[in-house]
């Protein structure tokens, strides 16, 4: 497959948001703003120890964290083809997730692909 046949994440996510006319600021507005709700919603979608789990909450912000759980709900979990428009989201759904979960370092991909910082240490 040539480079043409994936689309990066971050443009996914703009490109779903635009076409439902929302804005970030807008969907996040919504959403739980309780850190402890957040990862508990997290951590029904993803693999993570409690040690990873602690890294996850002490280095991101609450809209980090919702951001990150709404690309993985959105984007992976509902999404079993993995693709956005016929083409195949970067990073790639095999890559992130195990079963019907997303992994620890799958986080720290989609993470990074969102430009949001992914240096946690545990």
């Amino acid at each position: 497959m040539s480079g043409e046949d994936y689309i990066p994440l971050r443009r996914v996510l703009k490109d779903y948001l635009r076409e439902h006319g929302i804005t970030l600021k807008d969907l996040l507005s919504v959403m739980d703003e309780d850190k402890e709700g957040i990862m508990e919603a997290l951590s029904k979608r993803v693999y993570m120890t409690r040690a990873q789990r602690m890294a996850l909450e002490r280095h991101l912000s609450s809209r980090d964290l919702n951001l990150l759980l709404f690309v993985i709900q959105a984007f992976y979990i509902l999404n079993p083809s993995g693709l956005y428009k016929g083409l195949i989201i970067e990073p790639v759904r095999e890559d992130v997730m195990v079963g019907d979960k997303v992994t620890f370092e799958g986080c720290k991909m989609i993470l990074k692909a969102l430009g949001i910082s992914s240096n946690i240490e545990i």
